[in-house]
């Protein structure tokens, strides 16, 4: 079976991470041939092509994405990357076609029908945009559902200038109507929302969890794990990772801010360790927890080992539909603590794998934080709750399992 996998990036970003590790799982398990196309290539693997080349052409497409944008024409067109996405179906030829975040300045949307037409096409969903009018979350405003756009959403990400959001979700049904087309979603509350939705009326809406492979993702020696990232083993860790710690609308980072500083004034006698794993360095000045920002990681296994070393997992999200941060997390035992949003209820079991916290609720999120910090037995019942949880829900070879029962049903209908 050839699969060809469709996606904004080839390597980064949550899309791309599920994207690659359904594939790599695919390969190993079914023995499929696979090819990435994808609008902005971060690797040099040699199975991953891109619909514009750099320099000129990148700056033209994008100028243009931002002017189109700006005029409420969201994604209506790509001179350059279209016929490039043409050119590279039909040479692969694939069996099926595996989208992905189609939303991202390379791919006109108008491109779903004609792909459905050369072969069946999976698109997994990663957050509303499929169904909304522009937005990638709408943050509880449910105007989609009566095939409307929020009162600000052309203001959300991804933005538009003028609001012509009536239009765009009207655009995406009449495309949706006339294309061979299965949805994914990897959380029962995107999947909840996505059959709601107008847009997607008729559609075959499945789920389909993420997955990681568990092998590597697996509980270690806590100590030793400090001890090789050079934080103090008697140290409670904290952990918080994203891509961007500050600038994502989604992530939580201000509230993170204000929390770490509140654990700092709460934490007594207590001696807490904050990781922050991501893009930005948060500007902290904090007088009794040590703290340690590395960076973004993108290499696995370094960050395999910062989870390992983890004792408690935070994450203050405010959109998100299924975090590979707490999946990830909670197959290597690490309790989480999170904003009660999108699917993190779906990872996290409230009081018995870690906390579930209103969502805005700062006092809360620290109050629990720093009980949990506090009683090593909870931790490690939590710890084991967590293990337990990602091996029943999260192992990356049902996942993979699933996609090929699906591919191959697609090909039989």
């Amino acid at each position: 079976m050839k699969i060809l996998f469709i996606n904004k990036y080839d390597i980064t970003g949550g899309a791309a991470i599920a994207a690659r590790r359904i594939s790599e799982a695919l390969i190993s398990q079914f023995g499929t041939e696979n090819l990435f196309l994808v609008g902005i290539r971060k690797s040099r693997d040699p199975q991953v092509r891109v619909s514009r080349k750099k320099g000129w052409q990148n700056n033209l497409e994008r100028g243009l994405n931002r002017l189109t944008s700006w005029l409420g024409l969201q994604y209506y067109y790509f001179p350059l990357s279209t016929p490039r996405i043409r050119m590279e179906v039909k040479q692969f030829r694939p069996d099926i076609i595996c989208l992905h975040n189609i939303h991202g300045g390379y791919f006109d949307t108008r491109l779903v029908r004609e792909l459905s037409e050369i072969a069946p096409v999976i698109w997994t969903l990663h957050d509303m945009w499929a169904f909304t009018a522009n937005a990638a979350h709408t943050f509880g405003e449910e105007s989609w559902k009566k095939m409307q756009a929020g009162p600000d959403e052309h203001r959300s990400f991804p933005q538009t200038g003028l609001n012509r959001g009536k239009a765009l979700i009207r655009r995406k049904k009449n495309i949706y109507a006339r294309s061979r087309l299965i949805l994914v979603c990897p959380s029962r509350w995107l999947q909840d929302m996505a059959c709601q939705s107008p847009v997607l009326e008729g559609k075959r809406i499945e789920y389909i969890p993420n997955g990681v492979d568990l092998v590597r993702f697996c509980p270690a020696d806590r100590a030793l794990a400090k001890k090789k990232l050079g934080i103090d083993p008697a140290r409670t860790v904290l952990t918080f990772s994203a891509e961007k710690l500050l600038s994502s609308p989604y992530k939580g980072g201000l509230d993170l801010l204000e929390i770490l500083r509140d654990l700092d004034n709460q934490c007594g006698n207590q001696q807490l360790h904050a990781l922050m794993i991501g893009k930005d360095r948060l500007p902290l000045d904090l007088k009794q927890m040590t703290h340690t920002n590395t960076g973004y990681l993108d290499q696995e296994a370094r960050m395999i080992q910062c989870y390992q070393a983890t004792d408690i997992f935070l994450y203050p999200t405010r959109a998100d539909t299924l975090p590979f941060s707490l999946i990830e997390a909670s197959a290597c035992g690490v309790p989480g603590i999170s904003y009660d949003v999108g699917g993190c209820r779906e990872i996290i079991r409230d009081k018995i794998s870690g906390h579930l916290i209103p969502p805005s609720d700062r006092q809360s999120f620290v109050q629990c934080t720093l009980n949990l910090a506090g009683d090593a037995a909870l931790r490690e019942s939590f710890s084991r709750s967590a293990r337990e949880t990602a091996v029943t829900r999260f192992d990356i070879r049902r996942t993979a399992q699933a996609y090929h029962d699906l591919s191959l049903e697609a090909l039989m209908t």
